[in-house]
């Protein structure tokens, strides 16, 4: 042959042609001396039998699937329930937990992402094939057929995720039952207890049921029923909290009764989360400690050292103050303390109780306008200064003679006048080892005691003195403050 035989293209279905070349002489040089065969130069005649067997089969099945579904909805009505008149429909939830948070105190509410899902059975919808177990269906169809009107009770917002499309899922069996799963994210109202905050443990419930039918129409249930409830709630392995731990969950059911459309089967999952109290150590417990041991520098500072002492204090307070308003920023205003507030007030209390004590020190170093024992201009000035005070002492108890007790501190014994200036300071010496009758003497303005006081400080260094409450206060307020935080600790940690 002078030329290339003739291609044969054998066209089975359109579009589909497949070409076949037959053999080549062996002019052309290109084998042997029949030629060669060129071969399928798309697919062999055997695999296109096959797959001309499976197309119809395809073709076959989808045409029985579109007719099947036209059955379905064929005179169904979407407003009726399935078993309009008779049982109740069950419906069987369960849920898987993509992530809890956040959680709000200041608001009372949680935040959760799951997926739900729901089952259930109507009859309208069985049909009788057995080529397949199930129709796998967009949820478009969803809006032809009934399913549950499902809400939750304590929901405040939710939102249904359709990125890139709606996430949902229909599945329909032959026997008639209905696998519904959508992806939700539901905010919900947590009524939490805070009087541990923030060593508390939380517990969130998540309830729902059906809004309008009672248990007369529908009952909800969990996929697995009593006693392994909790078994029909799942969470993914990945799951982590900022601010708290996952203890479990528990999921429960009960009926709420209503008198408007009658008893209604509520489903609820009830999700216990402990809080994880690191970060209110950084931000709140270390910064108030050190804020306290701040205020206990002026225990080292002599008394003299007005400015600073004063200073260090209100600095400390007004310090401690704002971490107390920044710490109750945050949280509900609830008509009870809380732990954290209980520890607030106590360091307040430590650093109060430091410039109170440098007042009480204060008292016991100056006079007058403030200045030292010793500091006048000349003696005659104190002394007239302390005859004046002596004089208005000497009124003020006249005044006050019916009372016996401060009477008895305040008044000598004798006649003072006859008394000589060793006498008074052995007389007050003897007052000065009685830290009970120092106070009460500074209580009631006893001007005969101040006097002593300034004899006596003429004959000692009067300044860079240390006085001996502050000796007292650099052991008693660091040991006060311990004992308080192991008393505060083992009430709100070891539950005592």
């Amino acid at each position: 042959m002078s030329f290339v035989e003739t291609l044969v293209c054998i066209c089975h279905s359109p579009p589909r042609n497949f070409c076949l070349a037959q053999t080549v002489p062996d002019e052309y040089g290109v084998g042997n001396e029949d030629g060669f065969t060129v071969g399928d130069l798309g697919y062999d005649v055997d695999l296109r039998s096959e797959m001309d067997a499976e197309l119809e089969k395809e073709e076959q099945a989808r045409a029985n699937i579109s007719r099947i579904l036209n059955e379905l909805i064929d005179g169904y009505d979407r407003n009726l329930r399935p078993n309009i008149r008779g049982p109740p429909v069950i419906v069987r939830s369960d849920i898987f937990v993509l992530s809890i948070g956040p959680v709000i105190e200041i608001n009372m509410e949680f935040q959760v992402d799951m997926f739900f899902r729901q089952r259930w059975n109507d009859p309208r919808l069985k049909f009788n094939v057995t080529t397949f177990d199930e129709l796998r269906l967009n949820t478009v169809m969803l809006e032809t057929i009934w399913y549950p009107d499902t809400y939750f009770y304590n929901g405040k917002e939710a939102i249904k995720h359709s990125v890139t499309t709606p996430n949902r899922m229909f599945r329909i069996s032959p026997e008639g039952n209905i696998l519904y799963t959508s992806r939700l994210t539901v905010v919900a109202a947590c009524m939490m207890d805070l009087r541990k905050y923030p060593m508390d443990t939380q517990v969130c419930p998540l309830s729902f049921g059906s809004n309008s039918y009672s248990e007369e129409d529908v009952i909800y249930a969990w996929k697995y029923p009593f006693p392994n409830e909790s078994s029909a709630i799942d969470a993914a392995d990945d799951l982590m909290l900022n601010q708290f731990n996952l203890l479990g969950w528990e999921g429960r059911s009960h009926v709420k009764v209503s008198n408007r459309i009658g008893n209604r089967t509520v489903l609820t999952v009830e999700f216990s989360l402990e809080r994880h109290i690191g970060f209110f150590l950084i931000q709140t417990y270390f910064p108030c400690v050190m804020i306290v041991a701040l205020s206990w520098v002026s225990f080292w500072l002599n008394r003299e050292a007005t400015p600073a002492r004063v200073a260090l204090g209100t600095m400390t307070t007004l310090t401690i103050t704002t971490l107390g308003w920044s710490a109750r920023a945050v949280l509900p205003k609830v008509g009870y303390p809380k732990a954290i507030d209980w520890f607030i007030m106590l360091c307040f209390a430590f650093v109060l109780g430091a410039v109170i004590e440098f007042a009480t020190v204060n008292y016991f170093t100056k006079r007058r306008t403030g200045m030292l024992p010793g500091m006048a201009d000349d003696e005659e000035d104190d002394i007239a200064q302390a005859e004046v005070e002596k004089v208005e002492a000497s009124l003020m108890r006249r005044k006050k003679k019916r009372f016996s007790l401060i009477r008895g501190f305040t008044r000598y014994q004798g006649k003072s006048v006859s008394r000589t200036p060793s006498d008074e300071e052995r007389r007050f010496s003897d007052h000065n080892n009685s830290l009970c009758s120092d106070i009460l003497n500074c209580i009631t303005g006893n001007a005969e005691y101040r006097e002593s006081r300034l004899r006596r400080s003429k004959d000692q260094k009067p300044f860079n003195s240390v006085s001996k409450i502050d000796e007292l206060a650099r052991i008693g307020f660091p040991l006060g403050f311990f004992l308080m935080n192991v008393l505060y600790w083992c009430i709100f940690i070891l539950d005592y």
